[in-house]
């Protein structure tokens, strides 16, 4: 296998790489959004759980005094002594004796209006009294930070019972027997609200340690499918394709090789023939008019498919990655009189008016002389070919506006070309459909008043190869009736543009 497949194996080979290595980074940044969603999500379901797992407690310890209120304030011989234990100083108690042992835990009981500064709600808990107010649901909570630290705010209701009504009761105005002003309250209304902060600094952690662990186990398990999938690609595709390259390879060479016995094996008798008709039209001996003219049509028909055997090896070496550019020092003149000994002898039998010029500002060029040629044949034969007697072909050579290029131009007063058909003929094989009342130009030349294609669909697609190989470009323009101008722009100084193996342009 050539370096080109071996390098094309590699660029496979990384690009598959490459491709995973894409793939599983996507996934991975799709996981870490997805897990550090559900672990969020986690650590709020925890701590809402012991919120009202806590809220729980501290209610039923509110329920036990406040149902043991009586007993509690009853001396054993039936006299109400009032002992100033009641269910919202138990509360309190109790909370206060939590949150000193519980580190960063805060537990409080709040109300509109309170009756001490204690009782009155910070922001967050005055958001929840007026949820609770309006008629919403009996919880209220909430992420938080405080003192740098996230926190779990959460809020329950306190609703007016029975038993309260001696201290919140009506009537509005009279002091209860704590001393305090009744509010003149009903069973049911908002009489205040639990509030709790829950520390979640360690619930955070260990969501932020469960999901290194899930990250390390599946960025682990993703190097494990990338390696296997590695190795079943190298076994299932890259092997079987460096098996095909190998082929393609041999293939290639054995192509090669028929390129060039057919190269021998076509040219040598056809240019025998053309000789024969030069050495019979050259000799002494009185000719027939007939003998003339069979022979004049054998010269004319063998030039012609001498040109298109040319043309059809170029391309076929050009696909082939064996038609190699070189460049050297070109004087375009030179290429230019090559091209109309070409040219020159067929405008002449068809009553064409041939002219050339080359601009005298154009300098010595570092191209291929043989491309440039092959490209000026193609396009004057195909415009001469195809150009009605009378009419006229120029052929001529510029420097172009910018700077470092060769503009050579062939233009003609044929049938021209239709919109529709202007990319297609540069096609291979391509041909574009007859104009009405003349000819039309095919990507080997151009159709003859029977609407007969007589070029192999092969000439232009040649000149634009050839064209891009040096670094240029063919442009086009064309109106029906009015003939055709090719124009093809290639540098003066040019740069071979490689191709890969099977001919196409890589640049």
């Amino acid at each position: 296998m050539g370096t080109k497949k071996r390098y094309s194996m590699r660029m496979l080979s990384l690009r598959v790489a490459v491709a995973v290595i894409v793939v599983v980074g996507c996934a991975g940044a799709a996981y870490v959004l997805w897990s550090g969603a559900v672990q969020q999500e986690t650590v709020h379901s925890k701590v809402l759980t012991e919120a009202r797992t806590l809220n729980k407690e501290m209610q039923a310890a509110w329920d036990y005094i406040d149902e043991a209120q009586t007993a509690i304030n009853t001396d054993k011989d039936g006299t109400y002594d009032f002992k100033n234990v009641y269910c919202a100083v138990a509360g309190k108690g109790i909370a206060r004796r939590f949150t000193q042992n519980a580190d960063g835990y805060v537990i409080r009981y709040v109300r509109e209006n309170p009756r001490t500064g204690s009782d009155a709600p910070d922001d967050f808990e005055r958001r929840a009294l007026n949820h609770f107010t309006v008629g919403g649901s009996t919880e209220y909570y909430e992420m938080a930070e405080m003192d740098g630290q996230p926190v779990f705010r959460y809020s329950s209701v306190l609703l007016i019972r029975n038993n309260c009504l001696d201290c919140h009761g009506a009537p509005a105005g009279e002091k209860d027997v704590t001393g305090f002003i009744k509010e003149g309250m009903e069973i049911g209304d908002v009489a205040g609200a639990v509030s709790m902060v829950i520390p979640i600094k360690s619930y955070v952690k260990e969501a932020g340690e469960e999901q290194t662990r899930s990250l390390v186990f599946f960025v682990g398990l993703a190097l494990v499918v990338a390696v296997v999938l590695s190795l079943l690609l190298r076994r299932w595709v890259a092997a079987p394709l460096e098996q095909a390259n190998r082929q393609l390879a041999s293939e290639n060479e054995e192509q090669s090789n028929f390129l060039a016995i057919m190269s021998h094996e076509l040219r040598t008798p056809l240019s025998s023939i053309i000789a024969f008709t030069d050495i019979w039209d050259k000799s002494d001996r009185e000719k027939d008019p007939e003998e003339e003219r069979l022979v004049g049509k054998i010269r004319d028909n063998s030039h012609t498919l001498l040109n298109m055997v040319n043309n059809t090896i170029d391309v076929a070496r050009l696909e082939a990655g064996r038609l190699e550019v070189t460049l050297d020092e070109v004087d375009l003149v030179d290429v230019m009189g090559a091209a109309m000994a070409v040219a020159e002898p067929l405008a002449m039998k068809k009553g064409v008016t041939l002219t050339k010029s080359v601009d005298p500002a154009i300098p010595v060029m570092h191209s291929d002389g043989e491309a440039l040629r092959k490209i000026l044949v193609n396009l004057a034969t195909n415009a001469v070919k195809f150009t009605d007697e009378g009419g006229t072909v120029t052929v001529s050579a510029r420097m172009a506006e910018r700077d470092g290029a060769v503009e050579l131009e062939v233009a003609d007063t044929g049938a021209g070309i239709a919109p529709e058909d202007r990319e297609r003929i540069f096609e291979k094989f391509s041909q574009a459909k007859a104009a009405a009342g003349g000819g039309a130009v095919g990507a080997g030349g151009r159709y003859d008043k029977a609407g007969k294609a007589p070029g192999s669909g092969l000439g232009l697609y040649l000149v634009k190869s050839l064209a891009e190989r040096l670094g240029g470009k063919v442009r086009l323009r064309s109106a029906p009736g009015k003939g055709s101008v090719f124009t093809v722009t290639v540098p003066v100084e040019s740069t071979e543009v490689s191709t890969d193996e099977e001919g196409g342009i890589r640049g």
